[in-house]
This record gives structure tokens, sequence and C-alpha cells, in this order.
């Protein structure tokens, strides 16, 4: 036999015996019978380095000491957040011109909890949806799930009509997570 065959076949036979003695043969990428499924998320990444997250996740904003019931939605691109009374400070009637200014608000959770945040303009969002278009303030916030946090770019909106008060986009899943639907909705 030619010796290329034969190093393929033991590196073959490495590997069969590799899945064999790891529980793992025959899973077809479900867990062995004798492993346990993690009984809670808190620090445990998932599906490689990701977490996994359901369709709706309590995450609090760091700023304002305050947790929200979040909608996970894959198909806005920036996360979005319940704000009212918007106050630019030296503000213009141009939003644009009022980027890198100083802002102040207030977020309000499902529950009717309310913190005032003051911040800088970062961005103004020209949002599409139902409406036509909209120019939205964006801040930077850091937003925190299960002991896990990042910063990203968060759009001011009056959510009052909405059932959740912070929408979690694109910017905050990115590269940290997956997301699961058949993941059940945590209690508020």
């Amino acid at each position: 036999m030619n010796q290329c065959f034969l190093q393929r076949l033991l590196v073959s036979l490495v590997l069969c015996l590799l899945i064999a003695t790891s529980g793992h043969a025959g899973s077809h990428g479900r867990p062995a019978a004798n492993s346990q499924p993690p009984s809670s998320l808190k620090s445990v990444r998932e599906s490689g380095d990701k977490f996994i997250i359901g369709e709706t996740a309590q995450i609090a904003i760091a700023e304002a000491e305050l947790e929200f019931l979040a909608r996970i939605d894959t198909g806005a691109r920036v996360t979005s957040i319940h704000a009212l009374d918007v106050e630019v400070t030296g503000g213009v009637a141009n939003q644009r011109e009022n980027e890198g200014k100083p802002v102040r608000f207030r977020v309000i959770n499902t529950k009717g909890e309310e913190r005032t945040l003051e911040s800088k303009i970062v961005d103004v969002a020209s949002v599409r949806n139902a409406q036509g278009t909209e120019h939205r303030y964006v801040v930077e916030l850091t937003l925190v799930w299960e002991g896990f946090e990042k910063a990203v770019e968060v759009n001011l909106r009056d959510r009052s009509a909405m059932t959740y008060k912070l929408l979690i986009g694109r910017n905050w899943l990115a590269r940290d997570f997956l997301v699961d639907v058949d993941r059940g909705t945590p209690e508020e």
C-alpha cells in the first residue's frame, strides 16, 4: 500500500477513537445522552464562542441602573430605547448640526421605572418605517445581559405605543450572540 493512503487511514482511525471516547459518536450535533445541558445561561457561551439569547431578554442599561424586558430584533441594524423629553444643550433645528452636543433624556422601562440620563450625541440616524423616514439622535450606552456588557450606539425614540421599551439590534448582537426563538420569555 502506498504511504499516503496509510497516513490517511491512521488519521481516520485516530479521529474515530477520539470521537468514540468523547461520548459524541452518533450524536449528530446533539449532546451525548450522559451530558448535562447548562442549567443557566450565565457566563456560558454555547455554539462556538457565542452566547445563545432568546427572542426577548432582560437587559440592563448600565448608565441608568435600570433593567428592561427587551425584544431581540435581528432585522434592526441599531438598538433603540424608549426616550422622552429629549433636550439638546445648545441645540439647533437642523439635527445633524447637533452631533457632538450634550443631550439629556428620560428612559422608562415597562414597569414604569424611569431615569434621566445625560450623554453626547454621536450620530443622527435616518430610520425608515411605516410612517416614512424619521431622524433620531444616537448616543452610546452600555447594555448588560447576565454579566456580559457591551457599549453600543442606541437611537432615542418615543416607544410609548410599543410593548418593548428596548429593542436590541444587530449592532449589540454582532460577534457575540446567536438568537434562538425557542428560548422562553424571561420573567419581568
